[in-house]
């Protein structure tokens, strides 16, 4: 079970960019019908609560906005328009990356054992994507959100959910 500590969205150090649109390729717009991109990433870095809380989490979310700058593409949205137009990208200034943060009491060195699991035990460490902004035009979908989870004095979980598949508008 994951309880979360915080939730924040982390915006791209300032730039000299304010709107970035990009189309999409047609190498881009098969991938919007498959399933998000889930990826868990486990370090073994015994730390404390309080040393996790006061010192990576604030290192985290530093380093990941001045990363955000350099890749603005991470922070954008894909747009699907009302009209039957192509989805794009884009970016605008204020678009962020959502970051959770949470801890959990579940045996770390069982979750990260080299056997097949169930992965309904993994569930409580993904993060959800942000629900889709609508405005009048079209309907903007965020394209990533992190999570960390700490395992106090056994380790970290990181997951990242890439938005791959298209918004169904029913």
């Amino acid at each position: 079970m994951a309880t979360q500590l915080e939730h924040c969205e982390i915006l791209p150090s300032p730039a000299e960019v304010t709107e970035l649109p990009l189309p999409l390729t047609f190498l881009d717009i098969p991938w919007l019908y498959f399933h998000p991109i889930q990826r868990l990433l486990f370090y073994e870095f015994p730390c404390s609560k309080p040393y996790f809380l006061e010192t990576i989490v604030p290192n985290l979310k530093e380093s990941l906005s001045l990363t955000l700058k350099h890749y603005i593409p991470l922070a954008r949205n894909i747009l699907y328009p009302s009209s039957n137009e192509k989805p794009v990208f884009r970016y605008v200034v204020g678009d962020s990356v959502s970051l959770t943060i949470a801890k959990s009491s579940d045996n770390f060195n069982y979750l990260t054992a080299n056997y097949a699991q169930d992965a309904d035990q993994f569930y409580p460490f993904v993060p959800q994507l942000p629900p889709p902004k609508e405005e009048a035009e079209f309907h903007a979908i965020p394209v990533l959100c992190l999570q960390v989870t700490l395992f106090p004095n056994h380790g970290l979980w990181g997951l990242e959910i890439i938005k791959s598949k298209k918004f169904a508008i029913l």
